[in-house]
């Protein structure tokens, strides 16, 4: 009978271990590490500006190796993605080539301003509706960001 627990207790501690192991941050894969959906609806230079920051500091904390971010916008913010409107078009292309940052442009919102995919400029990944890809990524566990 002592031998028999002696190897129930040797099993408990191993699968203990185990468990550890898998709460403890290693087990996870890098390239899954963090997924970061930003949102942004704010015409307001000083808003966009904030929010292309937030998402620098992001990436210089984790690294391009541990995180995917992906900058959804609809509404007034879409001036942001617009080749007529963008002040800050140098920033999103810096983005995208330093860490390849995803943008989404909503196409309802498009669609309100009578704007089409020639319109916005070459960083855009995928226009589709905002509140849809929004709802999709949280549902793929991807965090949610307003800033």
């Amino acid at each position: 009978m002592i031998k028999r627990n002696g190897v129930l207790v040797t099993l408990l501690v191993g699968a203990l271990g185990v468990v550890a192991v898998g709460f403890s941050g290693t087990a996870v894969p890098a390239q899954e590490s963090h997924r970061v959906v930003m949102h942004l609806n704010s015409g307001d230079e000083k808003v966009q500006r904030g929010a292309l920051n937030n998402i620098r500091h992001l990436y210089q904390e984790v690294g391009r190796e541990h995180l995917r971010v992906e900058l959804v916008v609809h509404g007034a913010g879409l001036t942001l993605l617009t080749k007529k409107d963008s002040v800050l078009a140098t920033e999103l292309a810096q983005l995208k080539t330093a860490s390849d940052v995803e943008f989404t442009a909503c196409s309802n919102t498009m669609k309100a301003q009578g704007l089409t995919r020639a319109d916005l400029i070459d960083q855009v990944d995928r226009t589709v509706p905002a509140m849809v890809r929004l709802m999709e990524l949280q549902e793929q566990g991807w965090s949610y960001i307003k800033p």
